[in-house]
C-alpha cells in the first residue's frame, strides 16, 4: 500500500515539476520577443513613385517563356533595362547565356569574393479572370498589379535599382557583385545551368547566392499574429528513379495474368504507397522555424514549442498528422509521375516503365530509404535505376551571411519575425550547390493572403510601399556583408 502511495506522490511531483519547467520556458520565451512597432526603412514618396513607374514598365513586357520561343518581348525587356539602369549597363559586364539568361558583374576590391543576387524575369501565363489586366502594370488601391509583380520582377527590379543607386553614389564595392536573372526559370530551363557551367569552367566560386524562395508573410504558424520573414536555408532534393518490369521469354498470351508486367508494376506501386519507408524527423532548419516563432505564439502553442527540446519525440509523431506542409518538411516525398507500357489492346506488354520522383531533405537519409524501396521492387522483379540526381546541400542558419541578413531585416523590418525554413518547392539557386558556400532564398516582398495566393494565379500584385522597402533592403545587405571574409 505505502510503496504504491509513495510512487504516485513521486509521479505527481515529477509531473508538477515538468509542467512548472515548461511554463517557465514559455514565460522566458515571451520575454525574448524582438519585434517592435518602429517604422520600416523606406524612401521618399516621389522616389517611390519613380520606382513604381519603372517596375510598371517591366511588368508590361509579356515575358512568358514557351516551347515555341519568341524573343520579341524579352528583347523589349532587355532594351528597357538598358534604358532604365544606365549606370549598371555602363559599368557592369553583361553576359547572356542561352536564349536570354542575364548575368551582370560589378567588379569590387576583393576580386576573390563573389556574391550572386538572383531573381528570374520570365513569368507564367496569365489565365483566369483578372480585376486589372495582367500585363497593364496598373497602379490602383495602393498596389501595382500584373503578372510577375510577386514572381519575381519586383525583387529583380529592387536588385538592379539598389546597385544602380550605389554606382551613382560612387560606392566602392568591396567584392564582386553578380546579378543573375533567368528567362526560363518557370519551365526549369537551361539559362542558369549554362551560366553555372561557365562559372565552373572558369573556376568562379561564390561566397553567397541569394535567390527567391522565402518572403514576408503572415499566418504561417499557429497562434502567431505577427508577420514572418522566412529565409529558406535549404530546399528539398529531386531524384528520379526509373522502374522497369520486363516479361520473360515465351508466348505472351500464355503468361499468367496475375504476374504479367502491368500487374507486377501495379502491385509494386501499391505496396510502396502503403509502406512506411520514409522516416519522419524534425530537421534542424525545421526545428528552428518553430523555435524562432515560439515567443510570439499564443499561450497553448507557446507552451508546446518553447519546450520543443523536451517534447521533440511526441511532436515528431503528431505534427505530420495535423499539417501536410509540415509533413513534407519532415520526410521524403514520393510520387510516381509517369507509367507506360504496351501498345495493343489484346497483347500483354513486354515492358512497363514507371518513373518515381523523390523529394528528399537529406541525401544520406534517402540512401537508406532507397535500399528499402529496392527491396520492395525485388519482390515484384522490378529493376530500379537512378535517372536524375539533383540535390543542394543546406546552408547553416548560424552562418555569417545568414546572421547579417537577419540583422538587416531586424533593422529595416522591425515589425517582422525572422526565421529559417525548409523550402519544399524549388529555385534556380540549387544549381550553384557545387560552387557556392552559402545559398539563401529570400526576397523582401511583403505578401498578404491574397497576394500570396496570386502566385501562378490571377490578380497578382505588390503593395507599392513595399517596392521602396525592397530597394533599401538590397542596398543595406550589399553593404552589410562587405566585412565578411
Amino acid at each position: 500500500m505505502y510503496p504504491i502511495y509513495y510512487l504516485l506522490i513521486t509521479v505527481l511531483v515529477l509531473i508538477m515539476f515538468m509542467f512548472s519547467l515548461m511554463n517557465y520556458n514559455a514565460f522566458k520565451a515571451k520575454k525574448s520577443r524582438k519585434t517592435s512597432s518602429s517604422p520600416r526603412k523606406t524612401v521618399a514618396p516621389d522616389t517611390l513613385d519613380q520606382y513604381a513607374l519603372k517596375l510598371q514598365k517591366m511588368i508590361q513586357c509579356k515575358t512568358v517563356y514557351c516551347d515555341d520561343y519568341d524573343d520579341t518581348e524579352f528583347a523589349k525587356f532587355r532594351k528597357l533595362l538598358e534604358n532604365e539602369f544606365p549606370n549598371l549597363h555602363k559599368q557592369a559586364e553583361l553576359k547572356i547565356y542561352g536564349t536570354g539568361c542575364l548575368i551582370y558583374k560589378i567588379s569590387g576590391k576583393n576580386t576573390n569574393k563573389n556574391v550572386m543576387l538572383m531573381s528570374h524575369h520570365d513569368v507564367v501565363e496569365a489565365e483566369g479572370e483578372w480585376t486589372h489586366l495582367p500585363f497593364s502594370g496598373e497602379i490602383a488601391d495602393g498596389a501595382l498589379w500584373g503578372r510577375g509583380t510577386v514572381d519575381t520582377k519586383t525583387p529583380f527590379f529592387a536588385e538592379l535599382q539598389a546597385v544602380e543607386e550605389l554606382l551613382a553614389e560612387g560606392y566602392n564595392f568591396g567584392y564582386n557583385v553578380y546579378i543573375g536573372s533567368s528567362n526560363n526559370e518557370e519551365v526549369c530551363g537551361d539559362g542558369i545551368p549554362f551560366a553555372v557551367e561557365d562559372f565552373k569552367k572558369n573556376n568562379i566560386k561564390f561566397s553567397l547566392v541569394l535567390d527567391e524562395g522565402g518572403a514576408i508573410t503572415k499566418k504561417l504558424m499557429p497562434g502567431v499574429t505577427e508577420k514572418s520573414a522566412m529565409i529558406a536555408v535549404h530546399e528539398k532534393g529531386r531524384h528520379t528513379f526509373k522502374c522497369t518490369a520486363k516479361s520473360g521469354a515465351g508466348h505472351q498470351g500464355l503468361n499468367p495474368t496475375n504476374s504479367n508486367t502491368i500487374s507486377r508494376m501495379s502491385a509494386f506501386i501499391n505496396e510502396v504507397n502503403k509502406s512506411k519507408i520514409f522516416d519522419k524527423q524534425l530537421y534542424p532548419e525545421v526545428e528552428a522555424t518553430f523555435i524562432k516563432h515560439a515567443p510570439y505564439m499564443s499561450y497553448p502553442y507557446r507552451l508546446l514549442f518553447s519546450n520543443l527540446k523536451l517534447l521533440k519525440n511526441p511532436l515528431t509523431r503528431i505534427l505530420p498528422k495535423v499539417n501536410k506542409q509540415v509533413s513534407a518538411m519532415m520526410q521524403t516525398s514520393l510520387y510516381f509521375t509517369t507509367i507506360h507500357g504496351g501498345s495493343r489492346e489484346q497483347v500483354q506488354a513486354r515492358e512497363v516503365v514507371a518513373y518515381a520522383f523523390f523529394r528528399c531533405v537529406r541525401n544520406s537519409i534517402l540512401a537508406e530509404e532507397i535500399i528499402m524501396f529496392k527491396e520492395i521492387a525485388k519482390k515484384y522483379n522490378i529493376i530500379v535505376e537512378e535517372s536524375v540526381v539533383d540535390y543542394c546541400k543546406p546552408t547553416s542558419f548560424t552562418s555569417e551571411y545568414y546572421n547579417k541578413l537577419e540583422n538587416v531585416l531586424n533593422t529595416n523590418f522591425p515589425d517582422v519575425i525572422v526565421a529559417p525554413f525548409l523550402l519544399t518547392a524549388g529555385s534556380d539557386a540549387r544549381r550553384f550547390t557545387d560552387i557556392a558556400d552559402n545559398i539563401l532564398r529570400f526576397a523582401p516582398i511583403d505578401l498578404n493572403e491574397q497576394q500570396y495566393a496570386s502566385i501562378h494565379n490571377n490578380n497578382e500584385n505588390i503593395t507599392v510601399s513595399n517596392i521602396g522597402e525592397c530597394v533599401c533592403f538590397y542596398k543595406d545587405y550589399i553593404k552589410a556583408i562587405e566585412d565578411i571574409k
